[in-house]
C-alpha cells in the first residue's frame, strides 16, 4: 500500500529492484521497459499475525524455537513457516537461523571467535 496512488514512484522502485538482479540488463531496464500495468491486488498476500503461531516480519520466530518450545542445542530450524509464508519469509528465517549456528559455534570456541575477528 506504500505506492498506492503513486504509479511512478512504484515503476522506479521495481526497476531499479530489477537492476540489481539482471545487472548486465540494468540500463535497459531503466531506460528502455515500458510499464504496460500495474495491478494493484488487496490482500494478495494474507495476513500471518493471528492463529497459534503467528507469523511477523524481519526474520521471523526465533530458529531455536518450535511452536514455543526451546530446542535441542545446536538444533534450527528455518522456513517460510517461520516468519511470513513468502519466498522472502524463508530466505529471512535461513538468515536467521545461519547467524544463530555461526553464533553458537564461536562462542563454544573462542580461539576460533579470536580468528574469526582478526
Amino acid at each position: 500500500d506504500i505506492y498506492k496512488d503513486r504509479p511512478e514512484e512504484l515503476d522506479q522502485a521495481v526497476r531499479q529492484q530489477l537492476g540489481t538482479w539482471f545487472r548486465d540488463q540494468a540500463e535497459d531496464i531503466k531506460d528502455k521497459w515500458e510499464l504496460r500495468k500495474i495491478f494493484y491486488i488487496p490482500k494478495a498476500q494474507p495476513s500471518q499475525y493471528k492463529g497459534p503461531s503467528p507469523a511477523s516480519v524481519n526474520g521471523g520466530r526465533p530458529s531455536n524455537q518450535y511452536r514455543g518450545k526451546d530446542l535441542p542445542k545446536g538444533i534450527f530450524v528455518c522456513g517460510d513457516h517461520m516468519a511470513t509464508a513468502t519466498l522472502n519469509g524463508a530466505v529471512e528465517s535461513g538468515v536467521s537461523a545461519g547467524n544463530a549456528a555461526s553464533k553458537m559455534i564461536l562462542a563454544s570456541s573462542p580461539a576460533k571467535a579470536k580468528a574469526v575477528a582478526a
